[in-house]
C-alpha cells in the first residue's frame, strides 16, 4: 500500500500541477483574472513534459516455408507390364503421400522417360492415402484416375517422373 502511495505522489503530481496551469491559463486568456495578479511583460504557460514508456519493438519472424510435398511411387502397387493395345488399363502407377496434410495435386504432371506426359485434373491427395494412376479410359474417382491415353510405361524399364504444377521434381522412380 505504502508503495502505490510513494508511485502516486511521485507519479501524478506533475498532472494536478499541469491541470492547474492549464485552468490558469484558461482563465488568463478569457479576462476572467484580474491584470495585476501577473506582472506586465509576463505570459502564462502550461510546460508539457512527458517521458515516452519505451515499447517493445516487434522483431520480425521469417514466414516458415512450407515442406515440399512427401508423394512418392509406390513400386508395390504399380504394374508397368499390364494392360493390352485393346485394354490398357491394366498398366498402373501408384503415388502414395507420406505427407500429414491434404496436397492438391491439380495441374501435377507425371512424366516417361521418351517425354509423355499426363497432367493431373482438379484432384486433392489426402494425408496417407494412395492414388493409381491407369492407362485409358475410365472414370476418375479419389483412388483411381485414368491417363486417356494408350500404353504409357515401357515394360523392360523405364522411369516415372511425378512434377508438383511448377514442373519441380517431387519423386523419380525408374524400373
Amino acid at each position: 500500500m505504502r508503495k502505490t502511495r510513494a508511485y502516486r505522489r511521485r507519479h501524478l503530481w506533475p498532472l494536478f500541477v499541469s491541470l492547474a496551469l492549464l485552468a490558469l491559463a484558461l482563465l488568463s486568456t478569457a479576462g476572467l483574472l484580474a491584470e495585476s495578479e501577473a506582472p506586465a511583460g509576463y505570459w502564462l504557460y502550461l510546460p508539457l513534459v512527458a517521458k515516452p514508456l519505451p515499447t517493445a519493438t516487434p522483431t520480425p519472424t521469417a514466414t516458415p516455408t512450407p515442406a515440399p510435398p512427401d508423394i512418392r511411387v509406390d513400386p508395390a502397387c504399380c504394374n508397368f507390364q499390364g494392360g493390352t493395345r485393346q485394354d490398357p488399363t491394366g498398366e498402373y502407377v501408384c503415388f502414395r503421400s507420406h505427407d500429414s496434410r491434404s496436397i492438391d495435386m491439380t495441374g501435377w504432371l507425371v512424366k516417361d522417360r521418351v517425354g509423355i506426359r499426363y497432367t493431373f485434373p482438379a484432384f486433392v491427395l489426402q494425408a496417407g492415402a494412395k492414388v493409381t494412376l491407369h492407362g485409358g479410359q475410365g472414370h476418375n474417382t479419389v483412388a483411381d484416375l485414368y491417363t486417356g491415353l494408350n500404353l504409357i510405361w515401357n515394360n523392360d524399364h523405364d522411369t516415372v517422373y511425378l512434377c508438383d504444377a511448377s514442373d519441380h521434381e517431387v519423386d523419380t522412380y525408374n524400373y
